[in-house]
């Protein structure tokens, strides 16, 4: 087929004209065909994430071209390189062009994105994950073997960010129906790019095809931060072509992966600052809960009007949300055991018990490995009267979670311990003591454990009392903690087991290692609040917390402070308490209570009705808030 030259206006490159050839042309030519060019000129790239962002609208056209005019500038660079060179590639007895493999790969990449991007893709992996008859029907029309077990584990594992290829294939086999030579000629590049090279019975050099696809991957990660950081607000950008240019001198001094590991920290920060942004993920959330409604319909509307709504239209038109978002928590690798998507559904599903107004998403940065799972309140429905059961099964959720850090931190040390006792009766040891002396050796690993402890549970929890806290506040003040100190810790954390004795040993540290008499003071206070008995869990902060006004001039932002907070939880009964501490001789529970009154209810919101202020004799005043789930 002869090659056809698209010319486009592009961000950072200008006007540019891109030659498709080979079996790239035969991927241009069925667009022109069925005006999918046209589709992608009127989706915004990163979909959802657009209605958040609204600078951020580019097209998912401008996106695709991009990647195919750097596979031009990278084949022009550097022709005759050992390392980069794109070459061709024979398939099969068949040379076809690196350039036109490595654009068939992102043009059919895009192919299989939809209206809103992830908001129907992560839709329709859910859905189909719950509902079997519904997957089953998704893949029927996927005849290739290899290829359709390859969609089931993508499905199954909650691979989103690979649903646009399940999607592709499914629109392959639609739209080259009349034409099969040109079918089976996209299915073997496609699985050239996603399959294992024992998975594919295709005759090929796999040193060549994986370093096409090491180039494919660069070039996508170079697309990403050049057209999502030239929209976005993040402000860092890359000058493209400099990077192109220089990647061969790169790649030739650092083992052939130094760009690659140069740009994973800034598509980790457009994760953590963009894609995952808490206010995407409200839309993204609500978008989800409601489009499962429409895909229930699949049935009697058919699958096939639902996808193509999907691509045309997007699932739902109405893109408001009800979800707030409540708190959000960051799992790390010591914390996280290869449960698959299904299980760890089942086991937030506990978060909601007692709570029903409530939801809860799971996503993760590919790049930093940290899990982010983030609990919403649905503004609608959810009332006070819930706040008990959703506190506490959070704090239950994070408090398993120990169960899982040390298993990942005794692993290895498990494995030696048991071959151990595996090998007593071989050399007639007594089991008994050899049991003792691996108990005493195991022991050793308990201030490993605590380490992680420390850096993987504690912020866990510091992060639910903060999230708490900000229920109560009103949005517009910002909370700032004043780390004074490094000689004690700024939270303390009664879990339900631990004895109040070590959990008030604590506050003792604390208040002797207190050089400031004023602060000690309000530590002081604390204590006597956390000492009283309560079946549940404890969550203080030691810190004086400030509050801001980010709206006034600097001078005035300032609004008040709050010396310490006290959470009690259990299944029924929630309270909170906000200190203030007057280290003076006399009136300290008057002056409290006022400051109380006059600075820091002004900063409360509606869910703080029902409060009250009481003194604490001799040292100041606590604004106290009760909610009990049976009144």
């Amino acid at each position: 087929m002869e090659s056809i030259v698209v010319k486009v206006n592009l961000p950072t490159l200008g006007v540019v004209s891109i030659n498709f050839r080979d079996i790239s042309a035969e991927v241009v030519d069925l667009f022109n065909n069925i005006r999918e060019f046209s589709r992608q000129k009127g989706i915004k790239h990163l979909g959802l994430i657009a209605e958040v962002f609204e600078g951020s609208s580019h097209s998912r056209y401008e996106y695709v071209m991009l990647q195919c005019a750097f596979v031009d500038l990278v084949e022009n660079q550097y022709k005759g390189s050992p390392n980069i060179a794109l070459g061709g590639l024979t398939i099969n007895g068949q040379e076809i062009s690196g350039n036109a493999i490595i654009k068939s790969w992102f043009l059919l990449s895009n192919f299989g994105h939809t209206k809103y991007t992830y908001g129907d893709e992560k839709s329709l992996i859910l859905f189909a994950i719950k509902n079997k008859g519904f997957r089953t029907q998704l893949l029927k029309p996927i005849k290739d073997k290899s290829l359709k077990k390859w969609c089931q584990k993508v499905i199954l594992n909650y691979d989103y960010s690979h649903m646009n290829f399940v999607l592709a294939i499914i629109r392959i086999y639609k739209e080259t129906f009349r034409n099969v030579k040109l079918r089976v000629s996209l299915l073997q590049v496609l699985k050239l790019l996603l399959l294992k090279s024992d998975e594919f019975d295709i005759k090929v050099s796999m040193e060549k095809l994986e370093q096409l696809k090491k180039i494919y991957n660069v070039i996508r990660e170079l697309s990403i931060i050049t057209i999502d950081g030239h929209y976005s607000h993040i402000p860092i950008n890359i000058n493209s072509i400099a990077a192109i240019i220089s990647m061969g001198e790169i790649e030739k001094n650092y083992n052939n992966n130094s760009l690659t590991k140069q740009l994973k920290p800034i598509i980790s920060l457009l994760h953590d600052e963009i894609y995952l942004n808490k206010n995407v993920l409200e839309l993204q959330r609500n978008y989800e809960i409601e489009s499962q409604e429409v895909l229930q319909t699949y049935k009697s509307v058919g699958l096939s009007k639902l996808l193509t709504l999907a691509f045309s239209d997007g699932l739902l038109t109405d893109k408001n949300t009800n979800l707030k978002h409540f708190a959000r928590l960051e799992i790390g690798d010591d914390l996280q055991n290869g449960d698959d998507f299904k299980l760890q559904l089942k086991k937030l599903e506990k978060v909601r018990t007692g709570c029903r107004d409530t939801d809860y998403y799971i996503d993760s940065n590919p790049i930093s490995g940290l899990k982010y799972i983030d609990i919403f309140l649905n503004e609608g429905r959810f009332n006070k009267k819930q706040l008990p059961a959703l506190v506490f099964n959070i704090c239950n959720f994070i408090y398993e979670l120990t169960d899982d850090l040390e298993d990942n931190a005794n692993y290895d040390v498990d494995i030696v311990l048991d071959y151990a006792m595996n090998l007593s009766n071989k050399y007639n040891v007594d089991i008994e003591e050899l049991s003792h002396l691996l108990l005493a050796a195991r022991k050793l690993t308990y201030p490993e454990l605590n380490r992680r402890y420390r850096e993987n549970i504690i912020p866990l929890f510091k992060e639910l009392l903060w999230s708490v806290m900000r229920y109560f506040i009103d949005e517009k003040y910002f909370l700032d903690i004043d780390i004074h100190t490094k000689k004690y810790p700024p939270f303390n954390f009664k879990l339900n087991e631990m004895s109040n004795e070590l959990f008030l040993e604590k506050f003792d540290s604390a208040i002797n290692n207190e050089n400031n008499f004023d602060r000690a003071a309000e530590i002081k206070q604390l204590k006597r609040s956390a000492g009283r008995q309560f079946e549940g869990y404890k969550l203080a902060s030691l810190t004086r917390i400030t509050i801001y006004d980010l709206s006034k001039p600097p001078g005035s932002r300032i609004v008040t402070d709050i010396d310490s907070v006290l959470i009690k939880v259990n299944k029924n009964n929630f309270i909170i308490e906000f200190h203030e501490t007057k280290n003076t001789k006399r009136k300290q529970e008057s002056n409290a209570k006022k400051d109380l009154r006059n600075k820091f209810v002004n900063v409360l919101n509606t869910n703080a009705k029902g409060y009250r202020i009481s003194g604490v004799k001799g040292m100041g005043a606590k604004l106290v808030l009760k909610i009990n789930s049976d009144n």
